[in-house]
């Protein structure tokens, strides 16, 4: 459970990061991804684990790849010293 849980906060904070590289406001990021903003804020806070489906729709609303958001939450991921999940490499 607490691997699940390192992720979903990573996830959160790698949303927030890219979201405030493209100078988005969650209701924007929201409209562009077809998503309620109370779901991005939840995300944002990491109090859900999104789906595949969900990702995809984020990184497209975000104008960012699958893969390098990925990569940028398994780095997240890696630097944390409490996450169970050791080193995914």
């Amino acid at each position: 459970m607490e691997e699940k849980k390192a992720v979903q906060k990573a996830f959160g904070q790698v949303l927030v990061e890219l979201r405030k590289e493209k100078n988005l406001k969650q209701a924007e990021l929201a409209e562009l991804s077809y998503m309620d903003v109370t779901y991005i804020s939840d995300l944002e806070r990491g109090l859900y684990m999104p789906s595949l489906h969900t990702l995809l729709k984020l990184a497209q609303g975000l104008g960012e790849s699958f893969e390098e958001m990925a990569r940028k939450i398994e780095i997240k991921v890696n630097r944390n010293p409490d996450s169970d999940l050791g080193d995914m490499d």
